[in-house]
């Protein structure tokens, strides 16, 4: 198959959409944010990257610390808005409702899924401020949390139904589920 060249361009997809709480100056602050990443399970770490001169930028330094609200599809309008505006114009707080967490980093109450995180490691690349953190502690909204055989259970992707981006400008949902991890390889049968 013939293959077209692109250039530099960051072409993983679906972008994960999360909003990144800190406080600045004070006062809840959000950004939304598509740089998020996992970078490990044990130990928790996740990776940010925010624009060198963003409002939010300058709480996550000032306090080392950050929220990740991952919100759902009913969110898309305050996710864009969130995206458009600066906490520099605009008092983002004002407009949602927000409690402290743990590490005093502002965890957005809409949000089924709310991780706060302690940064552990920064460098700047070019204009871009990249923060390596440890999750710290993770909420979950109890509706999505059951007990199955006296084990926890955390509800499907399809009803936390998180907000996908790619890089045509478009957000997107999630869809069902295609098969099980670490079970699905043992129906690979490489061609002799």
């Amino acid at each position: 198959m013939a293959k077209v060249e692109i250039g530099a361009v960051p072409y993983v997809y679906p972008v994960p959409i999360v909003l990144i709480g800190a406080m600045v100056d004070g006062r809840a602050n959000y950004a939304t944010v598509g740089d998020c990443a996992i970078m490990g399970i044990r130990p928790a770490l996740v990776a940010i990257s925010l624009g060198e001169g963003h409002y939010t930028t300058r709480g996550v330094v000032a306090t080392g610390a950050f929220s990740i609200n991952i919100p759902s599809i009913d969110q898309l309008a305050l996710v864009d808005h969130f995206g458009i505006v600066s906490g520099n114009d605009v008092d983002k707080s004002a407009l949602v409702e927000s409690e402290p967490g743990t590490l005093d980093v502002p965890l957005l109450v809409s949000c089924p899924v709310n991780l706060e995180c302690r940064v552990v490691e920064e460098c700047t690349v070019e204009h871009r401020r990249i923060f390596i953190a440890s999750v710290e502690t993770t909420h979950i909204d109890e509706a999505f949390v059951s007990e199955v055989d006296g084990r926890r259970r955390i509800a499907p992707l399809t009803e936390l139904d998180p907000i996908l981006y790619a890089l045509d400008n478009r957000y997107y949902s999630i869809g069902g589920p295609i098969g099980t991890g670490y079970q699905e390889g043992a129906k690979f049968a490489p061609e002799a």
